[in-house]
């Protein structure tokens, strides 16, 4: 296995310590896992394939501790899972010559991850390529303690609004064009750190969108090769 499949997934949910323990179910050769940030603000899912781990679930309780162990090692490992009376109790890691042990998690102590049911109709939906993604992050890097991005839409256009609020504010807004009919949408605002953490670690994928709801949902979706991930994020207020 290479490690950097594994950690490529483990960024995809982590999005750089913001959601720290989840569990993680391995059955027929697919990785998943399900969770939703410190905050609430996102929950999200995401799958890898061809990951060749007999079907176990595992309880991380601290991502951010297994990201740090992975660093001591090479970028050929192989992994064993140790189980007793059918229950996974720890991870063994190694390359040719180190050998890492990150101790799992009773499930129990896990935050249940809530169920997205019913879920509203999206007005807009933007592709988000690597010109967007590169936009974003450099719009964020220009106004880092911004917490929110918002997007809106009318007759006008549909543009990007990084720091949108409705008293006056330095803020970015650059134009974008979303797939299919134009729609209206009152700005709507989202996390513009879990968003911008959300592009950087799907920056391979080979496709991406996210749909806007007036209801106050965004959803986010990418597909890459072996693996898919989607997050809903809930609408901040603005100020």
């Amino acid at each position: 296995m290479e490690k950097k499949q594994l950690t490529g997934f483990i960024d995809k949910y982590h999005l750089a310590g913001n959601a720290n323990s989840v569990r993680l179910d391995v059955k027929d050769k697919q990785l998943k896992c399900n969770f939703i940030t410190d905050d609430q603000n996102v929950v999200g899912s995401v799958s890898m394939d061809n990951f060749d781990v007999e079907d176990v679930t595992l309880g991380v309780y601290a991502t951010s501790q297994l990201t740090k162990l992975l660093t001591a090692l090479d970028n050929d490992i192989k992994m064993r899972i140790n189980n007793a009376d059918g229950t996974a109790y720890s991870i063994n890691l190694s390359d040719k010559t180190t050998n890492v042990t990150f101790m799992l998690a009773d499930l129990s102590v896990i935050r249940q991850v809530p169920a997205m049911k019913q879920l509203p109709d999206f007005n807009v939906k933007i592709k988000l390529t690597k010109d967007f993604a590169d936009k974003f992050v450099k719009s964020k890097n220009a106004l880092p303690e911004t917490e929110n991005f918002a997007i809106e839409s009318d007759a006008m256009g549909t543009n990007m609004i990084l720091n949108y609020s409705t008293l006056n504010t330095n803020r970015i807004t650059w134009p974008t064009t979303p797939e299919g009919e134009q729609v209206d949408l009152k700005a709507t605002c989202f996390s513009a750190n879990l968003f911008k953490e959300i592009l950087v670690a799907n920056k391979e994928a080979e496709t991406g969108f996210i749909e806007v709801s007036s209801a106050g949902l965004a959803r986010v979706s990418f597909t890459g090769k072996d693996y898919s991930s989607t997050y809903y994020l809930v609408q901040l207020q603005a100020n």
